[in-house]
């Protein structure tokens, strides 16, 4: 049985690419992946906010990869930007890579991330039947 979207006619449709809702079966496993910024294997920040998203994204999928995950198993995503502006290239990224079904979904603007080069940050939470 694989993850069961939840979007009831009775709440306004989602405006975007996620879902209001994800029910997991029971015996899924897990995965909870920390909070993943900008930067690479090597160390390196990525400098702009557009290269941070992308990164950022990409160490998501490569620790749903170790899993034996993918993007169709993410069931909730928290990200962080440090400024409004920052809301439309992380949804860009993150456009460019989610499939259905969408995972439920949270964007907040905060004041600061750990580092001040760090413009974005995502955690996600999987789950696999």
């Amino acid at each position: 049985m694989a993850n069961q979207v939840r979007n009831p006619r009775a709440v306004s449709g989602p405006d975007g690419m996620f879902s209001h809702g994800i029910e997991v079966p029971p015996g899924a496993r897990w995965l909870f992946v920390t909070g993943q910024v900008g930067v690479d294997a090597d160390g390196r920040i990525a400098t702009d906010i557009a290269d941070q998203c992308t990164l950022t994204w990409t160490n998501v999928l490569t620790i749903l990869a170790e899993a034996d995950m993918g993007v169709q198993d993410l069931v909730r995503v928290n990200a962080y930007v440090t400024d409004r502006a920052h809301i439309e290239p992380y949804r860009v990224a993150r456009d460019a890579l989610l499939k259905p079904p969408y995972p439920a979904s949270t964007v907040v603007v905060v004041k600061e991330l750990a580092l001040p080069e760090f413009l974005v940050e995502v955690e996600a939470v999987a789950a696999k039947a």
